[in-house]
């Protein structure tokens, strides 16, 4: 079941973070500082959307998506991780989808994911491709030497009425 994520969450969404194998250290402690200003001053005005994808008690991904200023319906999706142990069970397609399907619902037309060009990252570039994403642009080394950013694109069709 995918919900909005509840201040319970937090434990859990560090955890998967710090698992997921291909975030560094400074992406890791972003997430929870993310996390409270979502839980302090809400979605709409902290620009982030939190859900989770959960069974029980146990949440087995979460994703971060919100508004990019300035523009006319473009959202980002700033996040999307999956516990290790869950992947390849259909939850990153899930949460992906619960994104979109919110984004369209807010007027949104095109969902951002920008990423990393290196070898780790190269089943999210996968992932993203899979699922309807375009790879718009390259920035080579963007975030450091050898290490590119992918910005990758979904235009999205209104939701029907």
């Amino acid at each position: 079941m995918i919900t909005p994520a509840a201040k319970a969450d937090k434990t859990q969404i560090a955890d998967i973070t710090a698992r997921a194998g291909v975030f560094s250290r400074e992406e890791i402690d972003s997430v929870p500082a993310m996390f409270d200003e979502y839980i302090q001053y809400g979605a709409e005005a902290s620009g982030y959307h939190f859900i989770v994808y959960r069974e029980g008690e146990q949440v087995l991904g979460y994703a971060i998506y919100g508004y990019r200023d300035l523009t006319d319906g473009v959202y980002d999706l700033y996040w999307i991780a999956v516990d290790p142990q869950a992947r390849r069970k259909g939850v990153g397609r899930a949460l992906l989808t619960a994104c979109e399907e919110a984004v369209r619902q807010a007027g949104g037309r095109l969902l951002i994911a920008e990423t990393s060009g290196t070898a780790e990252y190269e089943s999210t570039r996968e992932f993203y491709l899979r699922t309807g994403f375009v790879n718009e642009a390259s920035i080579r080394d963007f975030y450091k030497p050898g290490d590119d950013l992918k910005i990758f694109v979904k235009r999205l069709q209104p939701s029907e009425a």
